[in-house]
């Protein structure tokens, strides 16, 4: 069988919808022909200079994202921006992010099968945050056994893999979580609102902290790249199960290490 860029889309869209994306978004097919074949398809959270380097170096015809490669509106394409470098090497790109976002199986729930087992979650996991049509952004869940902040952070180091995360806590022990991958400091209120003791996200800004403090909610800030990078392994199961023969990689560009943390 000879797949096509569109072959991909389609099995994206199945799982995730592109048409339930937000308003702001830019998820879809961003960059080639949908006609065009493909044998070698490279995962990455972002598309970046070296992510596209890295797929000329595999012979890939597709890089799959999560955040999209045209973002806002590009009013010029130079050799300083990745879609310069996916036009010369003829490189397709396909980006599924808040449609992958609120999708069943999608970030959170990927997310929540880490959680699980790393920290302990006891019952079913509910919607954090409902949306229209019954979709849910984050989830939350009781955890097996009491724990406090610091000891909740220290186990997220390790599941996650994230070094330097930052946490806001009163001191109250933590017998329920929400969690929502990427940015989700904004969603306090709706952790508090269905119970949790503490909200595991990414990004969390600064008036954002202050209203943790202000309601006595835990915070655990894991940074948006650990938070999110996990849903690469969702991507690859969707392939692999529609197209066997399908060769996918996974980047080996070290996205979390873009900046660097003293």
């Amino acid at each position: 069988m000879n797949l096509t860029v569109q072959d991909i889309y389609h099995v994206l869209d199945a799982a995730a919808p592109f048409a339930l994306q937000e308003s702001y978004d830019n998820s879809g097919l961003l960059v080639g022909a949908a006609d065009a074949a493909v044998h070698h398809v490279l995962l990455a959270l972002d598309i970046t200079i070296p992510v596209v380097e890295e797929a000329v170096s595999l012979g890939a015809d597709l890089i799959l994202s999560h955040h999209p490669v045209i973002w806002g509106g590009l009013k010029q394409i130079a050799p300083t921006h990745p879609v310069w470098h996916l036009i010369q090497h003829n490189i397709a790109a396909i980006s599924s992010h808040t449609c992958m976002d609120i999708a069943p199986e999608g970030v959170n729930a990927v997310l929540e099968q880490l959680l699980r087992t790393g920290i302990g979650l006891q019952g079913e996991a509910k919607g954090l945050l409902s949306l229209s049509g019954g979709r849910n952004l984050g989830h939350c869940c009781a955890l097996e056994k009491e724990t406090t902040a610091e000891l909740l952070a220290k186990s997220l180091e390790t599941v996650l893999g994230c070094k330097g995360l930052r946490y806001y806590t009163n001191g109250q022990s933590i017998r329920k979580v929400a969690w929502c991958g990427g940015s989700g400091g904004d969603l306090v209120g709706a952790a508090l609102a269905c119970g949790a003791d503490a909200l595991i996200t990414g990004d969390v800004k600064h008036s954002e902290w202050c209203e943790a403090q202000n309601r006595s909610m835990t915070v655990i800030d894991c940074g948006h790249f650990f938070t999110e990078q996990p849903v690469l392994a969702r991507f690859h199961t969707l392939l692999k199960d529609a197209f066997p023969l399908l060769q996918i990689t996974e980047t080996t560009t070290l996205q979390s290490s873009i900046y660097s943390v003293l």
